[in-house]
């Protein structure tokens, strides 16, 4: 039976989960770039010690789709 493909971002997420427990644990992780990149997304330091997962589709901005028309 085949298994179906890792989600990336599941994966993703897993890592900044192990890294917060690394850092929980006093196991003090610096990576020599600051970042984990990856053709699917990155972990990166988010403060106060804590790692968090995004996707390449992050956007802080949102979905321009969910915006109403700004010029009434």
């Amino acid at each position: 039976m085949a298994s179906a493909p890792p989600d990336p971002a599941a994966l993703l997420a897993s890592v900044a989960e192990a890294l917060n427990a690394c850092e929980q644990a006093g196991i003090a992780v610096r990576l020599k770039h600051g970042a984990v990149i990856t053709r699917n997304g990155y972990v990166l330091p988010v403060g106060d010690g804590q790692w968090g997962a995004r996707t390449l589709a992050y956007s802080p901005f949102g979905d321009p789709g969910d915006i109403d028309e700004m010029d009434e």
